[in-house]
């Protein structure tokens, strides 16, 4: 196969993921039932070809998902390989033991088109728990489940879901939380997952989020920060990112971690706008929220 069609099988997966997520949660019987009708040289086999880890529950979950969207038909060894070897069943009391999540209530709040909530994962409920990895000679999604059932916090924009705190997001910014030092720079608010994640640091003196949606910093800083531990260091700023950076003073900041973006799409332009500002600013080191992706786009589409 052709990088471009290891690109489209990835976009079938995600689109199915994102807007029509499928369920597959298997009882102990049908789960024997199905090994008996394999057989062990079929499991030997697939376990030779990099499909099957010997978690049979995990290699029956991506066998429907790939059967239900065709990817079994269409794919060859090496994505189907990638795809099962790095499909992961999270376990719900691991997440559970996040220190945002363990220690962050999220009440049920509407205030206008936007919703504060709790949403769920079902058990057996299909996502994607990662990015890909588009500069990859072979691209496939980071399919994930949960073994139970899974309540994580979330902010609706009318009836869709805007920002949450589930494993993407996690995963997504790991890097950055690890890197995060001094006095913080965060553009971008969310349900202050990163701010969080960073102010518990030793070495991160301060930090400054700007958000430009006064919603959103209303509900934060009424429901979500005061159960922050290290509030102190936080300070939120209700602003425009790019209009706010152009005020910032040399040595102001130490790091800074850009998060204004949806995707890959929107955030190629803010992502071009913010850069510009690194040569300005020696001596603060700027980070992105899934900046692979975005260069990935740019480059397509000559951004």
């Amino acid at each position: 196969m052709e990088y471009n069609e290891y690109l489209r099988l990835t976009e079938r997966l995600t689109s199915r993921l994102i807007n029509d997520p499928p369920v597959f949660s298997f009882t102990e019987e049908e789960l024997s039932s199905f090994r008996k009708s394999l057989g062990s040289d079929t499991l030997s086999a697939l376990y030779d070809a990099g499909l099957y880890d010997g978690d049979f529950e995990k290699f029956c979950f991506v066998y429907r998902l790939c059967e239900e969207t065709g990817v079994w038909e269409d794919a060859d060894t090496e994505f189907l390989r990638a795809l099962f070897t790095n499909a992961k069943k999270h376990i719900r009391a691991e997440f559970l033991n996040d220190p945002y999540i363990k220690n962050i209530r999220i009440p049920y709040v509407k205030e206008g088109d936007v919703t504060l909530m709790n949403a769920v994962y079902d058990k057996g409920e299909a996502f994607l728990y990662d990015m890909p990895d588009l500069f990859a000679d072979v691209v496939f999604p980071k399919i994930g489940y949960f073994d139970e059932r899974v309540y994580f916090p979330a902010v609706y924009e009318k009836e869709m879901p805007w920002v949450s705190v589930c494993p993407s997001e996690i995963n997504s910014m790991k890097d950055q939380v690890s890197s995060a030092h001094g006095k913080t720079l965060v553009l971008g608010l969310g349900l202050g997952y990163y701010a969080y994640a960073v102010s518990e640091k030793e070495e991160v003196r301060s930090v400054t989020v700007i958000e430009i949606n006064p919603t959103i910093t209303g509900l934060f800083e009424k429901h979500i920060l005061p159960q922050f531990a290290r509030k102190d260091k936080i300070r939120v700023i209700t602003s425009d990112a790019v209009a706010f950076l152009e005020n910032v003073s040399l040595g102001e900041y130490d790091f800074v971690f850009a998060d204004i973006w949806e995707g890959q799409e929107d955030g190629a332009p803010l992502y071009k706008k913010i850069k510009t500002f690194e040569k300005n600013l020696p001596g603060t080191e700027f980070t992105y929220w899934i900046e692979d992706q975005i260069r990935w786009y740019s480059a397509r589409n000559k951004q």
